[in-house]
């Protein structure tokens, strides 16, 4: 058994949750520190309770990437053993708000948080300084709306071409032109005194106005499209998907939606890059502010349309390491040079990569979180006194 730096007895971590990722990370950390620690993963709520109730814990652990679980274990065991130091992490800010409000001696991390600033800071050692707003244009990722403007700009163009001709076939002033073209793009009605003009000009017109009602298909068609589905980009204001010196985030979960928020509050231009359309995160992006293309983030189409030759870096954060590295590889083959940090766990596919691909930056996400936490969990253990970790959370 371990010893205090004082020559006493250490008392152990319990640490409840999940069996994998974070959890054995935090497992590790402990043990390397020679901080004794048990896992109780995957018990029943009675095993729970007789885990808990053992006298040789000095701190418990609540790790675990659901909300909701980790809201249950904290209650159960704020319950069971008010006497412990809780340690939990979580996601959702607005449950730990109301978390502290009905167990105030209970701290709170967002492992989340933790990695996205680590991250964050790589990617812009990479990137350099940010470019002004402005400068990083704007470029249109979703499919819906990029048939809506180019059916519009169609629709704009066949006007102009129907005002130009009567203007030169039937000699009506520019008002005139504008305004009766408009009603024969619509189909509302002929422009008056188009019978009498040249054959070219019928001609022309007639096939402007097939064109005009086939754009106007278009136009109704990709226009209920957009409507119908959540629009996670937009061609002005925060939602829109910048068009070059941005940061290509492959993978929208919990870490992804942190590292945006955390590139964007330092005036990094970010573009997210998600597979599943009904993520929770993408869901939030919403809300925040934060532009997201749906795709394969390893897929070459997907990237191309994200811009990933005029991209700043790449950040692969999906919660597989294989599509992670999948990406990068992609993107190094698509846009060699291009800065690419990797979140990758501790094993061989990290190791592998870094020996052999030499893709760029790799982050371990869960050694990051673990050590933050274990640290924290120490330091109290060792002087008896709470240390909230640095988590970097952005407004």
């Amino acid at each position: 058994m371990s010893q205090h730096a004082g020559g006493g007895e250490r008392r152990a971590v319990l640490v409840l949750g999940e069996s994998d990722g974070l959890g054995v990370a935090l497992m590790r950390r402990l043990e390397q520190a020679g901080t004794p620690a048990k896992a109780a993963m995957s018990l029943s709520d009675s095993e729970m309770a007789a885990a808990l109730a053992e006298r040789r814990w000095g701190a418990v652990a609540v790790v675990t990437r659901e909300d909701v679980l980790a809201l249950r274990l904290t209650l159960l065991s704020a319950h069971l053993r008010p006497d412990l130091p809780l340690w939990v992490t979580m996601f959702d800010r607005t449950i730990t708000r109301e978390l502290h409000h009905v167990a105030p001696a209970v701290h709170v991390i967002s492992p989340s948080e933790i990695a996205a600033v680590d991250m964050a800071e790589q990617c812009i050692a990479l990137v350099g300084p940010p470019a002004s707003r402005g400068r990083n244009g704007v470029r249109i990722v979703d499919d819906a709306l990029r048939l809506l403007a180019g059916a519009g700009a169609g629709l704009l163009i066949a006007l102009l071409l129907e005002a130009v001709i009567s203007m030169i076939a039937l000699h009506e002033g520019v008002v005139d032109a504008l305004y009766f073209s408009t009603r024969s793009v619509a189909t509302v009605a002929g422009t008056p005194g188009a019978a009498s003009g040249g054959v070219w000009f019928k001609v022309v017109s007639a096939l402007d106005t097939l064109a005009a009602l086939l754009l106007v298909a278009v136009f109704t068609a990709a226009l209920v499209r957009r409507l119908s589905r959540q629009r996670l980009t937009t061609l002005l204001g925060s939602r829109a998907a910048p068009a070059r010196r941005h940061v290509v985030l492959v993978g929208f979960g919990q870490i992804g939606f942190r590292l945006a928020q955390e590139l964007r509050r330092r005036g990094v231009a970010v573009l997210g890059v998600e597979q599943d359309p009904e993520a929770p995160c993408v869901r939030l992006a919403r809300a925040a502010g934060l532009p997201v293309a749906i795709g394969r983030g390893d897929d070459r189409e997907v990237l191309e349309r994200v811009g990933i030759r005029r991209c700043a870096a790449v950040a692969a954060v999906t919660s597989t390491d294989l599509v992670n590295v999948a990406v990068g590889l992609a993107a190094s083959d698509l846009a060699p040079g291009t800065p690419i940090v990797l979140r990758l766990g501790d094993g061989e596919v990290a190791s592998e990569t870094d020996s052999l691909l030499h893709l760029g930056q790799i982050c371990d996400a869960h050694k990051i979180a673990a050590d933050t936490l274990a640290g924290a969990i120490e330091l109290q253990l060792s002087h008896g006194e709470a240390a909230q970790p640095r988590i970097g959370s952005s407004p």
